[in-house]
């Protein structure tokens, strides 16, 4: 009976999130050219202004070529501008322009439009009994995360997430640091 519970528990949960997955994309319009993931990138970058531009590709992990592709968008959309450290030529800090920081803003403003809309279905009791419901069981997935994370480093591996191949264990990470690292970006 509790496996059937979990179960169902489970698919409504993967439901919920199908659901409000396609709510966030048909209820959050961003400026044209700007896709969601550009959005987030865009507010990492408004939260850490002036923030180096490896540090940004590690806190996303993406591949810098990829972050680059991305950051020249922007830039093509006056949201952020790009300046070379003046003590390391090599470095390249990011900022946002008040162009950018308005987009954020009018972003949040839809963000917090469509919350209220997903959970105005629920009581202030109901809303606060879910929140601490799902902060259990993320704090479960943390746990196991940091259980498998711990093992990969153990047999030497990087990125057990699967995306070991474009770092090539670690290719350039001297330790597999971006559980933290990203904590501290996002």
């Amino acid at each position: 009976m509790a496996e059937k519970i979990s179960n169902e528990l489970y698919d409504a949960v993967q439901k919920m999130n199908r659901y409000m997955h396609r709510s966030k994309h048909r209820g959050m319009k961003t400026k044209e050219g700007i896709h969601p993931g550009q959005m987030k990138l865009l507010s990492i970058i408004s939260k850490n202004d002036g923030i180096i531009q490896r540090e940004l590709a590690e806190t996303l992990d993406m591949r810098p070529s990829s972050l680059t592709e991305m950051l020249s968008n922007l830039e093509k959309n006056s949201l952020i501008t790009r300046k070379q450290d003046e003590s390391d030529r090599r470095v390249m800090h990011v900022y946002i322009t008040e162009e950018g920081n308005s987009i954020i803003k009018d972003f949040k403003q839809a963000k917090d439009n469509l919350q209220d809309s997903i959970f105005n279905c629920l009581t202030l009791e109901e809303k606060e009994k879910m929140l601490e419901i799902v902060g259990k069981i993320n704090s479960s997935l943390e746990s196991l995360d940091n259980v498998s994370e711990e093992n990969s480093r153990v047999k030497g591996e990087c990125c057990h997430h699967g995306h070991g191949e474009h770092h090539g264990k670690c290719g350039r990470h001297e330790k597999c640091h971006h559980g933290e690292h990203k904590k501290r970006m996002l």
